[in-house]
């Protein structure tokens, strides 16, 4: 009897070690009035230890780049990037990678419709360490305006 529990539970500690689902980054979300109906959208991404998520000018051929879409606004200008961003050639896609470690706040001014209270779209990214690549994962987000 004691051989059954004992098997059962060390099967079940393992399963549920296992079965984690490595999530490690996480964001918060905020907007910026700047007027006339435009904001400024901050996507602030915190990255745990050991890991990376990709530029969104991520060269092609590379691992995916991060990209931001919204499906109830207009994007104005370019994104920009605020953080500590790392170049590392690497030999398996023949290019110069870009992404960032710890952190990073992905920045869109958008433009709304007037009356707007919330700005819609997701977000999708890829996470590596330096033994393993997540597969890329769509997210989606609301933010209050």
């Amino acid at each position: 009897m004691k051989k059954i529990l004992f098997t059962t539970a060390f099967n079940l500690i393992i399963t549920l070690t296992f079965g984690q689902i490595l999530n490690p980054v996480k964001f918060n979300y905020s907007a910026v009035n700047k007027g006339n109906n435009q904001y400024e959208v901050h996507i602030k991404t915190r990255v745990d230890p050991k890991w990376h998520i990709y530029s969104i000018y991520n060269p092609d051929g590379g691992a995916q780049a991060t990209t931001i879409n919204f499906t109830n606004a207009k994007m104005i200008g370019k994104a920009r990037e605020a953080g500590k961003i790392q170049t590392n050639f690497e030999k398996e896609f023949k290019v110069d990678q870009k992404y960032f470690e710890t952190s990073v706040d992905f920045i869109q001014t958008v433009k709304v419709e007037s009356g707007m209270r919330k700005v819609k779209g997701t977000l999708e990214y890829m996470v590596c360490n330096d033994r393993q690549c997540l597969p890329p994962k769509t997210v989606a987000f609301e933010i209050v305006l």
